[in-house]
Formats: C-alpha cells, structure tokens, sequence
C-alpha cells in the first residue's frame, strides 16, 4: 500500500511526465520533423501518464470522490480567477479523453491528429491541450514547476517561432 505522502509525490510525477512527453512531441511536431513510431511511443506514455494523473488525484487528493473532487477544482479556482467553479475537472476529464482518442486513432491509422499542421482540427486539438497544460502549470501552478511550465511555453513559442521564419526564407528563394 502507498502512503499518502508518497501518492501526492507520484500524482505530481504522473502530470510532470505527461507534460514532459507532451512537451517533446510539440517540440518536434511544431518544428515540422516526424519521427514516426517514436514520437507515438512518446504520445502515447504521456497520455497514459495523464491518465493515472487524474487517477492517482482522485485517491490521494479527492478521497475517491467526484464531488470532491469538484469542490477542491472549485476552491483552487476562486483562488486564483476569484470565480469559483468546478468545470476545470470536466475539462480534465475532456483532456484524457481526447488526447486519448487521438492516440487510438494514431495507432489504428497510423496518423493521429498530431500529424501534420495544416488542418484547422489539427490546431483546435493541440491548442486545448497547450490551454490545459499552460493552465495546469503556469497559472495554476506553485514554484518551480510554474517556472518550468513558462520556460517550456516560451521554448515552444520559439521553436514555432523559428519554424515559420525558416519556412518563409525557404518559399522566397
């Protein structure tokens, strides 16, 4: 059996490597580089990681309790916007299962909507996990990992950033 202190340490972990293999996927996808099998691999053990996240928080933080578990979203919400709501759970809720969706539908097809960043759905899919994520780190989050939340966006901004750049010197040459 897990103690408490221990299940909060692995409940941090879970979200930590979820936002980590999150983070170098976007990395390479946003550079415009595929690497195939591996960056599936990768998808696919941050949203496993994502999953046993919201598990482990509902046994270590929510005492197995989706009303808690509200209450506690609700609570940790005020505090920050001033509004008290619980939907960020419903949101988490929607973040597993889509990144999930789309790691089924990569390894039924080979091509999950990672693939690829032309298409609009494309962008409306990963814009709402980057939301999720920024939020979970950067706005909701405490020290450290607030910081690493922010340098990982800004990395990101900048990799886009260097894409696009590289993108329109090579279509005017």
């Amino acid at each position: 059996m897990i103690d408490q202190a221990s299940g909060e340490w692995l409940t941090r972990l879970s979200i930590w490597l979820a936002v980590a293999a999150w983070g170098v996927v976007m990395a390479h996808w946003l550079a415009d580089r595929n690497w195939g099998r591996l960056a599936r691999g990768i998808w696919t053990f941050g949203w496993f990681a994502s999953v046993a996240h919201l598990v482990l928080a509902f046994v270590f933080f929510y005492e197995g309790s989706h009303a808690r578990g509200i209450e506690e979203t609700a609570r940790q919400t005020e505090e920050v916007t001033g509004v008290r709501t619980g939907v960020g759970l419903w949101l988490n809720y929607l973040f597993c299962a889509w990144w999930g969706l789309d790691v089924l539908r990569w390894w039924r097809s080979g091509c999950g909507w990672i693939k690829g960043t032309g298409h609009w759905r494309t962008w409306v899919f990963q814009c709402f996990l980057a939301f999720m994520i920024f939020n979970g780190t950067v706005v909701f989050g405490h020290g450290v990992g607030q910081w690493v939340g922010g340098v990982l966006f800004v990395v990101l901004a900048g990799i886009l950033l260097h894409a696009k750049l590289r993108g329109s010197q090579t279509s005017t040459d």
